[in-house]
């Protein structure tokens, strides 16, 4: 294990967010990351707090564990060697703690006094997550070793309550705050990192690189490790965009494409905010994963054509779930809806690509009339309302099909239906007067009355409710 020095206490930082400062080591020997982490935390929740809790998202993974991590009919993909096992440990707290949820997959710290709003604490913990063998977004991959969701984070306040939703393998269970991070990862230096924010700092030590980063108002922080990377680079203003690869055989277009979906998005809704984009070819069961300032894309995609979808749909996610940000386990469509349209707007507008949003519109269409054909004369009828919490979907299809498809179809129709200027400006408003926020349907409802000057709370709810027929 490689050893590392407890923070100390320090003075409390005065910030407008929520400062995490990490120190992590990764021993690669025993696919296991020893953590300190020091938390100031700010209490921006308007009410006075005598606790506070993390989500511990890699007790999803232990034996035992009631949240699935996968679905069965991606078992065997995901894990590659059999079945693997994970967890995090909580070893050290500069207060009082306790393990709460089904799974123990929430760490309660009680406060000594009362944290009256606007005030700030600092909670030091020290934890060991144990990676699984896994193509997921945490674990041990066939190409690369992904630490998503590897360290505590803070639950959102909210409703009077911290939100203690755990994993769920339909969708992405995650809901978090903007925050400031400042992490140093210690590994072998056999790897090549990628991970959100910007690098500060890099040395070899006794065979281990020791790199930091800073990322400044972003709602997590990631990073991934691979003997097999190889990385280019190009530029869009003063963002860096870098794409890590190792089977890729049109690496150039790839990040050409990255490029472009960087560049098409600012102009359509507003500036990409950051000085980093890492598009990163990963070990992973699904088609893509969204974090802040990375993306990760599967190398197990049917065909090129499909890799380049998933860039530029995860690429939308850095708008639609990084900067406007949402509860993903209660209201997953919102930003997948938009990520799959804001998709089908850079076809439209890039059409050397040969694909346009009505023939997307016309293949969506047609997948979603088949599964809802398909699904009503096995089970008799087919539940394809929004707002549904992820654990309310029956399977992961019907997540998929109402989360990304009839979401697409909805943006579609208002697209049509309010014309592409009128829908574009709506969509500029929605970035802009939501940066660094979280959002619920109903903002993005009133967002798009007030810019059009139209009712469109029947419009929503018809689509919500599921009470449209899609032809």
């Amino acid at each position: 294990m490689l050893s590392l020095i407890l923070f100390g206490c320090g003075e409390e930082r005065q910030t407008e967010y929520t400062f995490y400062e990490i120190k992590l080591a990764y021993d690669d020997q025993e696919n296991k990351l020893a953590g300190e982490m020091s938390v100031n935390y700010v209490n921006n929740t308007g009410v006075e707090l005598n606790h506070v809790c993390f989500h511990l998202y890699p007790n999803a993974f232990r034996e035992g564990s009631n949240q699935g991590v996968v679905s069965l009919a991606n078992y065997n993909r995901a894990y590659y060697n059999g079945k693997s096992y994970g967890d995090i440990e909580i070893t050290s707290s500069n207060y009082g703690y306790s393990l709460i949820g089904d799974d123990e997959n929430i760490l309660k710290v009680e406060l000594s006094s009362p944290l009256a709003p606007n005030e700030d604490v600092n909670i030091n913990l020290e934890f060991e997550t144990t990676l699984p063998e896994i193509n997921h977004r945490i674990g041990v991959g066939e190409n690369t070793i992904n630490f998503g969701n590897a360290v505590p984070i803070l639950c959102v306040y909210e409703n009077g309550a911290f939100d203690l939703n755990g994993y769920n393998s339909n969708g992405d269970p995650f809901y978090s705050e903007i925050s400031n991070y400042s992490v140093k990862i210690v590994f072998s230096e056999k790897y090549v990192i990628a991970a959100t924010g910007e690098k500060v700092s890099e040395s070899v030590e006794d065979g281990n690189k020791v790199v930091s980063f800073n990322a400044e108002k972003v709602r997590d922080f990631v990073f991934v490790l691979s003997e097999n990377f190889n990385v280019i680079s190009s530029n869009v203003g003063d963002t860096t965009i870098n794409y890590y690869y190792y089977d890729d055989e049109n690496p150039e277009k790839s990040l050409q494409t990255s490029v472009l979906s960087v560049q098409t998005f600012s102009n359509l809704f507003g500036d990409y905010p950051y000085n980093v984009l890492n598009v990163v070819e990963a070990s992973f069961v699904h088609g893509g994963m969204e974090f802040p300032n990375l993306v990760l894309i599967s190398d197990n995609l049917a065909n090129y054509e499909t890799y380049t979808t998933v860039i530029i749909h995860e690429i939308a996610h850095q708008w639609w779930y990084g900067v406007v940000g949402n509860d993903q386990f209660n209201y997953g469509w919102l930003d997948e809806g938009l990520a799959e349209f804001s998709t089908a707007l850079f076809y439209d507008i890039n059409q050397e690509y040969n694909t346009s949003r009505s023939q997307i519109t016309l293949r969506n269409q047609s997948n979603y009339n088949v599964f809802e054909k398909i699904y009503t004369s096995v089970l008799g009828d087919v539940d394809t309302s929004f707002n549904r919490a992820l654990n309310e979907f029956s399977n992961e299809q019907e997540y998929v099909y109402t989360a990304y498809v009839k979401a697409y179809l909805m943006h579609d129709t208002l697209y049509e239906f309010l014309g592409e200027k009128t829908y574009i400006k709506c969509l500029k408003y929605y970035y802009k007067n939501n940066m660094y926020k979280t959002v619920t349907p109903q903002d993005m409802i009133e967002c798009f009355e007030k810019v059009s000057g139209k009712n469109l709370q029947t419009f929503f709810y018809s689509w919500f409710e599921d009470n449209i027929i899609i032809g």
